[in-house]
């Protein structure tokens, strides 16, 4: 199995001038400890996560030192962490360095990773952008349907996930992005978020229609674009 067997397709992200507040507020909507920071075209720039937001005025927990430590810091170390306390917006504090995996990584790849850096989850990266994250959660999952009682099932259920993706990656009008879509026994759960109920209507179908579906779950938000949007 590989990453895009299993990933979580349609991942939030943010901008580099993205607020902190939104950037926290997407975190826990989601659920999530990180977020992928992408330009306007989708590639991946860095990522922001907990530990960025963790030492902060508002809460009283920015790095504090002794006089004579202070003495001993220089002063480019004191003013990186000073904008990294005090910046609004995503570019102050993230990384720019990101482990991310291919689409065709090997789940052994995958968990040798998570576990030698320490992650949680890692972005899915082609062509330099994020297409997906996978992580522990993915990896439980995917574990849990092989040890079932049918485990053919949870086979099926991958070739009917990549077919319904297959036939949206074709349609210019489909969100890749902000899509989720999960599958289990031939039923298919639809999740994530749409500009226009026509597009839902039409992913929706596309589900339907992919070999092997039993049923289809549509739990599509429809958000409308941006005023101004083009």
């Amino acid at each position: 199995m590989k990453a895009r067997d299993i990933m979580t397709v349609g991942v939030a992200t943010v901008r580099p001038d993205t607020t902190l507040e939104h950037a926290a507020h997407e975190m826990i909507q989601h659920g999530v400890s990180g977020l992928p920071v992408v330009n306007d075209t989708g590639r991946i720039l860095g990522i922001v996560t907990e530990r960025d937001l963790l030492h902060r005025p508002e809460l009283g927990t920015e790095h504090r030192r002794p006089r004579w430590l202070e003495f001993w810091t220089s002063p480019t170390r004191r003013a990186e962490e000073y904008a990294r306390e005090h910046g609004r917006k995503v570019e102050d504090v993230m990384s720019h360095e990101v482990v991310s995996v291919s689409p065709e990584a090997e789940l052994g790849e995958v968990a040798d990773l998570l576990e030698r850096g320490g992650f949680k989850r890692l972005p899915v990266v082609e062509n330099g952008k994020v297409v997906g994250i996978i992580g522990r959660a993915n990896l439980v999952l995917a574990l849990s349907r092989r040890m079932g009682d049918v485990p053919q099932s949870a086979a099926d259920d991958i070739t009917i996930r990549r077919s319904i993706l297959d036939e949206l990656k074709k349609r210019d009008w489909a969100p890749i992005g902000t899509l989720d879509i999960v599958v289990r026994d031939g039923v298919v759960e639809l999740k994530g978020t749409v500009t226009d109920v026509h597009v839902r209507d039409a992913v929706r179908v596309a589900a339907e229609n992919a070999p092997g579906v039993v049923r289809v779950w549509d739990k599509l938000e429809v958000v409308p674009p941006p005023v101004g949007y083009i």
